[in-house]
């Protein structure tokens, strides 16, 4: 009877699963972005210390949220951000930027990791990290994101008009270059 027992609640709450899922959530989509509020960064556009929000007005930013230990961010997502920043590469109306944002492992997904990961993934962007800590400003919480890997894209009005775990190359480039355009996307 215990091992009956067992094997019930393990159906239902594989039964469950699929409810849960859809309720998962997908950001803050369709608001202002708040601050990204990174200070550690490495390849920075020259007389930089810092990037933010301001420093890409008037152009689409898509920022890539990742640890260094998420398997999904190395195999999939990656690849995904190195294809969509070379298709883009020398595009004045779009930037990009990867910030390692950890929320466990933090000796692991250290700032320590950031050259190796921009020199494996021969990425020329800004990579910059922001650990969740209880006392600090937080990515994670800002943006509602549901971990890593992670996406973002801001609108060139500083809206937040993607915010979920996976993109597409392919739709995500359209969907970009009509952002760039200045047409809306759903």
């Amino acid at each position: 009877m215990k091992h009956f027992k067992q094997a019930l609640l393990f159906a239902v709450t594989l039964l469950a699963f699929p409810l849960q899922a859809q309720e998962a959530k997908t950001g803050i989509k369709g608001k202002t972005a708040p601050p990204l509020g990174v200070t550690t960064w490495i390849q920075l556009p020259e007389g930089k210390e810092r990037l933010g929000i301001p420093d890409f007005k008037d152009k689409v930013l898509v920022v890539f949220c990742f640890q260094s230990t998420c398997i999904a961010c190395e195999k999939r997502e990656f690849p995904v951000l190195k294809k969509l920043a070379d298709e883009f590469n020398g595009n004045e109306g779009v930037g990009f930027v990867a910030i390692q944002t950890p929320f466990e492992d933090f000796a692991t997904n250290s700032e320590l990791q950031l050259a190796s990961i921009a020199e494996k993934h021969k990425l020329d962007i800004p990579i910059g990290h922001l650990a969740k800590t209880q006392d600090t400003y937080s990515i994670n919480v800002a943006y509602e994101t549901g971990g890593t890997p992670w996406w973002i894209v801001i609108d060139r009005e500083g809206t937040v008009v993607f915010n979920d775990f996976t993109m597409a190359p392919d739709v995500a480039a359209a969907n970009i270059q009509q952002l760039i355009d200045g047409d809306t996307v759903e």
